[in-house]
């Protein structure tokens, strides 16, 4: 600080400077440092005890005139700056926990938001996949060649339509599990069961899949045998009418 040089506990406090530099230091809203001079001690002096004592809560322990003397006692301006130091200490110690208790408050909010984000994701992949079971579990096939083939087209569309929230769920969870969520056994339990019913859709789809297929061969089987008789009818009908031209020819 300017006007400041401290080598001593006793004519070095005696303009009062030091003491209003010690308080800018800390609590530079309380002084306006710029404006004080170094010629008016008593009025340096004066400031800095009243606004330790009204702002800091430091008690007058000195008057002006015991300081700004040939000869100040160094015990009692030692005495006197080590309140200024203990205040100060405590007020870095609660900064730093201050700071401390920020970042546990924000990792809870952070933690919050990951559970909601959780449980979203799990609510709406767990709708999904239920709603996927229920058309998973309609054993209705079509009559046709055409319809089965349809089916299995639009069966093929429906399997790459897998939500992107199954791998989210399981991240979120390590996340949480991570970070020691207290109500972790319900986070794993819904996890779990998630996973449990997308194995079972799995089975499901592939299931149907065989099923389509099967269906499809059996509709192409048919459509043979269809060809086979409509064949042989205009077979029957060639026959018989080459065996009239036979008769009339007779």
């Amino acid at each position: 600080y300017p006007n400041v040089n401290i080598h001593n506990f006793t004519t070095s406090w005696r303009d009062g400077m030091a003491f209003n530099a010690l308080i800018h230091k800390h609590r530079p809203d309380l002084i306006d440092f710029d404006k004080l001079k170094k010629s008016n001690a008593h009025y340096n002096l004066q400031n800095a005890f009243n606004l330790a004592e009204q702002h800091l809560g430091l008690t007058k322990l000195l008057d002006p005139e015991d300081i700004s003397v040939e000869h100040p006692d160094e015990k009692s301006i030692i005495t006197y700056v080590v309140t200024y130091y203990h205040y100060f200490s405590k007020m870095k110690a609660l900064k730093v926990e201050g700071k401390r208790i920020g970042k546990v408050l924000d990792n809870a909010i952070e933690t919050e938001k990951m559970i909601e984000k959780y449980e979203s994701l799990a609510s709406d992949l767990l709708e999904w996949i239920e709603q996927t079971i229920i058309i998973l579990n309609n054993r209705k096939f079509a009559n046709s060649l055409v319809g089965v083939q349809q089916q299995l087209q639009a069966f093929n569309t429906f399997q790459n339509l897998t939500p992107p929230h199954l791998r989210a769920v399981v991240a979120v969870a390590k996340e949480l599990e991570a970070e020691s969520y207290h109500d972790i056994k319900r986070i794993t339990a819904r996890k779990d069961n998630v996973i449990r019913l997308w194995e079972y859709l799995l089975e499901l789809l592939k299931a149907r899949r065989h099923r389509l297929e099967l269906n499809l061969g059996l509709q192409r089987v048919f459509q043979e045998m269809l060809y086979i008789m409509d064949w042989m009818d205009e077979m029957k009908v060639t026959s018989t009418r080459i065996k009239c031209q036979q008769l009339r020819f007779l």
